[in-house]
């Protein structure tokens, strides 16, 4: 095993890694890059330029912006779609035990806003992507 010795500053650096390359390994190098240095003279000849869409700054951006509004609260909705199955049958057997105490009138409230709010949270991801439509064709 050999020891090498080496300053701080040439450990620190990583130079002690790279190994130093001799003049004829880089003419060897140089020899095999050259043919590829002609590549793009005869790539340009059957190569298609994409077609430039003119778009200034702003339409980029606020067509960005509006996306990720768009999409900011996407989560959350699929969280509460989730959600209100199990949130539902809990309100509605709460409700159930109005019935038992007696309380009908106060149980019917109970399910209907339930069931109201249940449709709602199903329907609102449909009702997003209807907003979003009217707000991009504006």
């Amino acid at each position: 095993m050999r020891t090498q010795s080496m300053t701080i500053s040439e450990f620190m650096s990583g130079e002690y890694k790279v190994k130093k390359r001799s003049f004829s390994q880089m003419k060897t190098a140089a020899a095999s890059v050259l043919p590829l240095s002609l590549l793009p003279t005869f790539a340009s000849a059957q190569t298609v330029t994409p077609e430039v869409v003119p778009a200034g700054a702003t339409e980029w951006m606020s067509e960005k912006a509006l996306q990720t509004i768009a999409h900011a609260l996407d989560p959350l909705v699929d969280i509460m779609v989730a959600l209100s199955f199990p949130v539902a049958s809990v309100i509605i057997m709460g409700a159930c035990f109005f019935f038992m105490l007696g309380k009908s009138e106060r149980a019917w409230s109970t399910i209907m806003n339930c069931g109201l709010g249940y449709v709602l949270i199903q329907v609102m991801p449909l009702l997003l992507n209807v907003l979003k439509e009217v707000g991009g064709a504006i």
